[in-house]
């Protein structure tokens, strides 16, 4: 009986001891907040994998200007992974910001088109007031509008709800009304409007290439190169000046960001270059 006890005892003392420890570890556990564009979003996911005890990262998907918008309303993370470098403007009281390359934007078709065929096609979007791909693809339907006669601007202001006012060096198109209808639907991030072309809602989306990349699109769908001009790989021959609920930014080529705001942000984006470092063909960034 009274090594039944003991047992007893030793085996409740473990336990205790045990619940103790979880208690201390978990106290000690440092929580770290990341925001991610949708498109970075493996790569936050796979620096998020590398972060040791005692961080748990948590990686939160959303489009950069609206994530940019939650940070102005207070809801500050401690790091940020952007695709537009621009953004920057709008934080305040960050600790560093480190660029995590280039790259360019493309459509991703159910099936192989031409930029000719798109007037027929049915269109997905990000809403540009809360991703920047939006501000980016609206600034290409343009062009292909003006320079292709593939659109027509006024269909575009009708169906897209904006304005496109051209000037002598520059083209302000105002954005703050948006709404997509007729052969265009909208959603409020890249994530979101694949979404629809995976469910056949739409035929194409615009795409960043680190988005195709990283989840294997190719081979799955027919990913579009789009002419230089409107690729963004570096600033278009036209001044695109973008006005979103945000403010009003210049529209310039492709450089993702990664901004810390912590001590705990810093060392995750450390984690984010390592990685970039190691196998940039993954992320489908040009470093």
């Amino acid at each position: 009986m009274r090594r039944i006890f003991l047992i007893g005892l030793v085996l409740a003392v473990g336990a205790a001891a045990l619940l103790a420890y979880q208690y201390v570890m978990t106290a000690r556990a440092e929580n770290v907040t990341v925001y991610a564009a949708p498109t970075l979003a493996v790569l936050a996911n796979d620096a998020k994998a590398r972060m040791q005890s005692p961080y748990n990262v948590t990686v939160i998907v959303m489009g950069s200007a609206a994530a940019v918008r939650r940070i102005e309303q207070g809801a500050v993370p401690d790091a940020l992974l952007s695709v537009d470098a621009e953004l920057v403007n709008y934080v305040k009281q960050y600790r560093s910001v480190t660029s995590l390359g280039n790259f360019k934007l493309n459509l991703i078709c159910r099936e192989k088109t031409t930029l000719e065929d798109l007037s027929r096609k049915r269109i997905g979007l990000a809403n540009p007031n809360t991703a920047p791909i939006g501000y980016r693809a609206i600034a290409a339907l343009y062009w292909m509008a003006v320079k292709r006669n593939i659109f027509k601007v006024e269909d575009l202001e009708r169906y897209l709800s904006v304005k496109f006012e051209a000037a002598q060096d520059r083209v302000i198109i105002e954005m703050r009304e948006f709404k997509a209808s007729g052969p265009f639907l909208a959603r409020d991030d890249l994530s979101a409007s694949f979404q629809l072309l995976e469910n056949g809602a739409v035929d194409c989306i615009f795409a960043y290439v680190p988005f195709a990349v990283s989840r294997n699109l190719e081979g799955k769908y027919a990913v579009i190169s789009l002419p230089e001009e409107i690729s963004f790989g570096s600033d278009p021959p036209m001044r695109f000046i973008a006005r979103i609920t945000l403010g009003e930014l210049e529209v310039k080529r492709f450089e993702a960001v990664a901004i810390a705001f912590t001590d705990k942000g810093e060392r995750f984006v450390r984690e984010v270059v390592e990685l970039l470092r190691l196998n940039p063909a993954r992320y489908g960034l040009r470093v």
